[in-house]
């Protein structure tokens, strides 16, 4: 299934969990984090391990609830048995007639542990799976974050040892299921230091108004003896950027970069990849969570973006799609305003994006960003094929997260701008280098002026960049430059976090781990 390349590994769906593979697509989540106790926390560690462990949903589960999920809403049984589309993963699960009661499955559950609850198990040496893991969020302050001493969630005595993420379409049926997990963290003897609901927004946008979560990778990999890939391959001519695709504008990377024990994205070869890291046996089909409550100015963001688009004299719709890279709708800039769904990922920045047969119509390239600022959120933190600081444009697949944020709050009301009450997003994604890659992102690209293109100086990410308190943001858009001292997005805390496989998790809750 790799012409010219290597053969893709087999992946296990039965013990990967399904909040890495393929994700939680639900409309509604609840957080639950305990701390464990500072006296024997060992036993309480293991109790509620042992309570979570049959009530995790693995990723083979995951993707069949999902592929039944998507044939019950378009009423057709007989998608569920068809192959899948390259964003729709293949199940290899037995399909059946749909039960309509699929639409009231039990809740999807997914569990992580903090380092510390991985050292008072047994696992010393937690830096062996990553040094940034190991050391925690709250003292990485080169992130430009708040000191955790004033954050809301994961601060000072309420450190988040164990999360469980919970997902459901009823939202009585995910109450009944927190408050099972609830009970079964006290009785361990956890105590419940972080709770939260979160909630899709209709059309899958986030809270300044964008359509969210549009370029994710596509993870190679197969899923049976016949080697059945795990996202089925549309054919496609050779691309000028060398890389291989599931679909137009969808670019396959190698499992290894987002699950332990599985080969590695290469930076210089996107169809070979390089071995599997050397990791504890423990963290095999198990991947590295980042956990992060991003509070969202709503009213604040307009009010900016409106006094930017009058220095400039434009329209303040114009500043906030520069700021972002895409349109409301999320059709990028680099196309034309009737880009079609097909055709949302398929362009690159230095490369033209050729025409597809019975496809995406082609699009011409925007090194210099004439249409897409360099200082755009989706260009700071994905180069696509551009040549970054880091090395080559090959080299740029091997900084790619898997992301699993969903909105929480209410929507803001512009008819009542006065309304005080809190949203954000949920930012959860997952990788296998915290370093090089939610790091890489969030710090050295999306904080510095001038990364990700070297020696560039464009301006930071004004969605999300930081930068030293009391100092000016400045961004370079078409018109010119704009800046603020306000900030849009407030970090109100998290957690680094190891999403174990099935069997590390039973492991863990064994007395005689390790």
């Amino acid at each position: 299934m790799n012409p010219g390349g290597s053969a893709e590994p087999r992946l296990d769906l039965d013990d990967i969990q399904a909040h890495v593979l393929p994700g939680f697509g639900h409309e509604h989540q609840c957080l639950l984090g305990w701390r464990l106790p500072d006296d024997d926390p060992a036993p309480p560690a293991r109790g509620l391990l042992a309570a979570l462990a049959d009530r995790i949903t693995p990723a083979s589960r995951g993707l069949h609830i999902r592929q039944l999920r998507r044939a019950a809403r378009h009423g057709r049984a007989e998608a569920a048995a068809t192959t899948p589309s390259s964003n729709e993963p293949h199940s290899s699960a037995r399909h059946g007639r749909i039960d309509p009661a699929v639409l009231a499955e039990p809740p999807a559950l997914a569990a992580a542990v903090s380092a510390r609850t991985l050292r008072v198990l047994g696992h010393a040496d937690v830096a062996a799976i990553d040094e940034a893991f190991a050391v925690g969020m709250a003292r990485r302050s080169y992130l430009r974050d708040p000191p955790s001493t004033e954050w809301t969630t994961g601060g000072p005595g309420r450190e988040i040892d164990i999360l469980v993420v919970l997902a459901g379409d009823d939202p009585a049926l995910l109450a009944d299921a927190a408050a099972t997990v609830s009970g079964a963290g006290t009785e361990a003897g956890c105590e419940l230091v972080h709770e939260q609901h979160a909630r899709r927004l209709p059309g899958d946008i986030e809270h300044f108004g964008f359509r969210d979560g549009i370029s994710q990778p596509v993870l190679r990999g197969v899923v049976d003896d016949a080697g059945t890939p795990l996202v089925a391959r549309t054919p496609m001519p050779p691309m000028p950027d060398h890389r291989a695709y599931a679909a137009p504008g969808d670019v396959l990377l190698w499992p290894g970069q987002f699950l332990f024990g599985l080969p590695r994205q290469s930076a210089t070869d996107p169809t070979r990849p390089l071995p599997a890291r050397s990791v504890p046996a423990l963290a095999r089909n198990g991947s590295l969570l980042v956990y992060r409550k991003l509070e969202q100015d709503v009213a604040g963001f307009y009010a900016d973006t409106a006094r930017m688009a009058a220095a400039l004299n434009t329209d303040p719709a114009d500043v906030r799609a520069q700021l972002v890279g895409r349109r409301p709708d999320g059709r990028p800039l680099v196309r034309p305003a009737d880009a079609t769904s097909a055709e949302l990922n398929h362009f690159g920045y230095d490369t033209d994006a050729p025409p597809i047969p019975d496809g995406p119509r082609g699009a011409t390239a925007d090194p210099d960003g004439l249409r897409c600022p360099l200082a755009a959120h989706i260009r700071k933190v994905n180069p696509r094929d551009q040549e970054t600081d880091k090395g080559p444009s090959a080299a740029t697949l091997s900084f790619a997260i898997l992301r699993r944020g969903i909105t929480y709050g209410e929507r803001y009301d512009h008819d009542s701008p006065g309304t005080a009450d809190e949203r954000g997003l949920l930012f959860l994604c997952y990788q296998t280098d915290l370093t090089q890659q939610f790091e890489l992102l969030a710090q050295r690209w999306a904080n510095n002026p001038e990364r990700p293109r070297q020696g560039l100086s464009n301006g930071v990410d004004l969605i999300i960049g930081r930068v030293t308190p009391g100092t000016e943001r400045r961004a370079t858009l078409l018109a010119g430059e704009v800046s603020t001292m306000t900030d849009y997005v407030h970090p109100r805390g998290g957690a680094y976090l190891f999403t174990p496989s099935l069997s590390a998790i039973r492991t863990l809750s064994k007395a005689n781990a390790p």
